[in-house]
């Protein structure tokens, strides 16, 4: 199930890390992707394993 989300990961997607970091994907590669976080839009790269879940905790939380 994880890994079908982590494949399906798309530009514009909001998602959280296993960090706790939430953001926008604003870049997708192969085995990464770039998210655009917090009001500066300071951008980070991540490996897709890093992906927690695709949208917010609070949404995941909610739908449960």
């Amino acid at each position: 199930k994880e890994e079908k989300m982590r494949k399906n990961l798309q530009v514009g997607d909001d998602i959280t890390t296993i960090g706790g970091i939430v953001g926008t994907i604003c870049a997708v590669e192969e085995d990464t992707i770039v998210l655009e976080t917090g009001a500066d839009r300071v951008r980070i790269e991540f490996t897709k394993w890093a992906i927690f879940t695709k949208g917010t905790a609070t949404d995941v939380s909610q739908s449960r």
